[in-house]
């Protein structure tokens, strides 16, 4: 702006020298000023509008639940659009790559050579449009490969395409793995394969990563079981922090006291929802189970009225009492009311009626 101050400061001295007539030192004030304080207002209404966008954007960081969520959920919801991939990806800067050995270069290279793949893109940077292409429209297990160190990451999604575009999306946006990784070693250094495509249908792409997460151990995954947030754990400073959040006076449920209408509404609610949409676990089975991999203790149950049930679990026998885990879990080797009937829970099979903590007689048999 300084340089049109100059400029019609240059028109008022001339001017009147050219033509030979004066102009009015009112009229340029009008002019002087008019302009003046046009000219600020256009600059402190880009100063604002520029800081409050920023402003805005720092006040709502992404957090760990987000990119679970994102990458657990398969729904446009999820969705980044094009424009904003691109964006991000164009403010990407180049980094500095450390010297690779060529021993290690090469066994590098044989591992990823050694990946059997349906298709594979090296060089994310300059084959983003052609991978685009190539996954649109088609669901499968993909893998992001490390070209310079060997660590891959392994996802599945019904939707490829959005799949990727999410992950360039959370390039410098969140601190997981595999972002911070590609913001560390460079896009064009990280290849992405698509392992195996499959029909659109959510189990059978669950399954498929399972397989490729047992098969390749990828580094940069948190979680190790295919669709599920199971195994994540907070760090014990995250854990304090959301104990004092949601404590005392903060809990959204402090000081109020339901009412038995609100408890059956509640209900009915529960109800319809569980009527309309499926669990998140329902038809899970083998690796994909939420109970996999966790040995179940085997125990046997008897009434005072002398029923015997035998469970291969806990989790078993709390489906068949439709009660709480812990309400078995907790009382090993002692009784607990069920239903007004009073149960004897001990961890093995009863012997000659020799149970601590049971009276004898309860488990005589009749001859």
């Amino acid at each position: 702006m300084g340089a049109v101050f100059a400029l019609f400061a240059g028109f008022y001295y001339w001017t009147p020298k050219i033509v030979g007539r004066k102009i009015k030192d009112f009229l340029g004030k009008i002019h002087f000023w008019t302009f003046f304080v046009g000219v600020r207002q256009i600059v402190l209404e880009w100063f604002f509008n520029k800081n409050f966008y920023l402003l805005s954007r720092q006040a709502k960081p992404i957090s760990i639940n987000d990119i679970l969520d994102r990458n657990l959920l398969d729904t446009d919801s999820n969705d980044v659009d094009i424009e904003s991939v691109n964006k991000k990806l164009n403010e990407l800067p180049t980094p500095k790559l450390p010297k690779i050995k060529k021993g290690k270069k090469k066994i590098i290279g044989e591992k990823f050579n050694n990946i059997q793949a349906e298709v594979k893109f090296i060089d994310i940077q300059k084959s983003k449009l052609d991978i685009l292409l190539n996954i649109k429209d088609k669901s499968g297990v993909y893998m992001f490969f490390n070209l310079i160190n060997g660590n891959s990451y392994v996802g599945s999604s019904v939707n490829l395409a959005r799949r990727f575009r999410i992950h360039m999306f959370n390039i410098n946006y969140v601190k997981l793995p595999l972002p911070m990784s590609i913001s560390k070693y460079g896009l064009n250094n990280f290849a992405f394969l698509v392992l195996n495509y499959c029909n659109k249908d959510i189990n059978a792409c669950l399954g498929l990563e399972q397989f490729y997460l047992d098969l390749h151990k990828p580094k940069y995954n948190i979680l190790k079981l295919a669709g599920s947030s199971q195994g994540f754990k907070y760090s014990p400073e995250t854990i304090a922090k959301l104990k004092l959040k949601h404590s005392g006076i903060n809990h959204p449920r402090f000081n109020k006291i339901v009412s038995e209408e609100q408890k059956k509404l509640t209900s009915l609610a529960l109800k319809k929802d569980h009527q309309e949409n499926e669990l998140n676990n329902k038809g899970k089975k083998g690796a994909l189970a939420p109970q996999f991999g966790i040995g179940g203790t085997k125990f046997m149950m008897v009434s005072e009225k002398g029923e015997v049930l035998s469970f291969p679990s806990i989790n078993a026998a709390r489906h068949h009492f439709r009660i709480r885990f812990t309400s078995i879990s907790s009382n090993i080797n002692k009784s607990i009311l069920i239903k007004d009937i009073k149960w004897f829970i001990y961890p093995s099979s009863p012997l000659d009626g020799e149970i601590k903590g049971i009276e004898p007689n309860l488990f005589k048999k009749d001859k």
